[in-house]
């Protein structure tokens, strides 16, 4: 399936777009977005060609100086260049509403039966717990590209696609999970910068102890400079109890696995989760209800 297509007809199933967001003080706010139907455009007209963008054979579309702006640069993204008009899924995804000025480009997004415009936190369980197939999930950093022709559909849970920005990232979701799970504990001491760059403050390393400082930073260095890594800190969400911290680095020291560098293996989707649950049964009993709620997300999956 075309992504595009699949983005247009899992809005049409939508009957409204909800986004939790935030304003510019921080207030958390609640707002329907509309996005601009295709059909709306006084341009439809039938034709019976190819589509420009996707390439589909098309029966009615909009000519393509209706669709693209002054500004776009991606004609080398299509896929029937004498194409001259643009079929409903392809100018749903490009098309701005003059009434808003809203275009899906200025949104992350996950299209599968619905179309959804998650928040970071939204994301982040998208990711870990994503839907069943096929989906298209859409990290936008900018929130100035069009980025939905230049997805992959995915159709499998375990190992699937994510577009950030424009470049297209294979998730093997026990991997992430796990790299999810440090990446948030080592949040709790320093900053995302420091951990994606390796260069850290020395008073935080002191303060948090160079001990647990070496484990987690043993962890995280493969992965460093890598897509991987940049999509895990996207959506992290830094742990905010030391003792959650220091039960999960206790639990990972008891398995005694070395860290494995990035995409160096491929755990296997039916291994045993016993240290997991382990995990989640002494872990969670020391947490809130929100925490247990974040602790059993980031552990269902096996870590080690």
């Amino acid at each position: 399936m075309e992504p595009t297509r699949l983005v247009y007809e899992a809005w049409k199933r939508t009957e409204k777009i909800i986004q939790n967001t935030k304003d510019a003080k921080g207030n958390e706010i609640v707002r329907e977005v509309e996005f601009y139907d295709p059909y709306d455009v006084k341009h439809m007209e039938k034709i019976d060609s190819r589509c420009f963008l996707c390439g589909e054979t098309i029966q009615e579309g909009i000519a393509t100086k209706h669709v693209f702006s002054d500004v776009f640069t991606d004609w080398n993204r299509s896929r029937y260049p004498i194409g001259t008009h643009v079929c409903p899924a392809c100018s749903f995804t490009i098309l701005t509403n003059p009434k808003n000025r809203t275009s899906l480009r200025n949104f992350s997004f996950v299209a599968e039966e619905k179309l959804h415009l998650p928040n970071r936190v939204e994301m982040r369980q998208f990711l870990v717990e994503p839907p069943e197939p096929p989906f298209l999930i859409v990290l936008a950093v900018s929130q100035k590209k069009h980025l939905a022709f230049k997805g992959t559909v995915s159709y499998n849970r375990e190992i699937y696609t994510v577009m950030l920005e424009e470049t297209e990232v294979i998730i093997n979701r026990k991997e992430f999970t796990r790299l999810l799970a440090i990446v948030e504990r080592f949040l709790f001491a320093f900053t995302k910068t420091e951990v994606q760059t390796g260069q850290y403050n020395q008073q935080r390393v002191l303060k948090f102890g160079i001990d647990r400082w070496e484990w987690f930073e043993e962890q995280v260095k493969p992965y460093r400079g890598t897509e991987l890594l940049n999509v895990v800190m996207f959506v992290a969400q830094k742990v905010e109890r030391e003792e959650d911290v220091l039960c999960f680095m206790g639990l990972g020291q008891k398995t005694k696995t070395p860290p494995q560098p990035h995409l160096s293996f491929m755990p296997s989707i039916e291994a045993e989760t016993n240290d997991v649950d382990q995990a989640d049964q002494i872990c969670g009993d020391k947490l809130n209800d929100s925490q247990k709620q974040v602790q059993s997300e980031q552990i269902q999956l096996e870590l080690f």
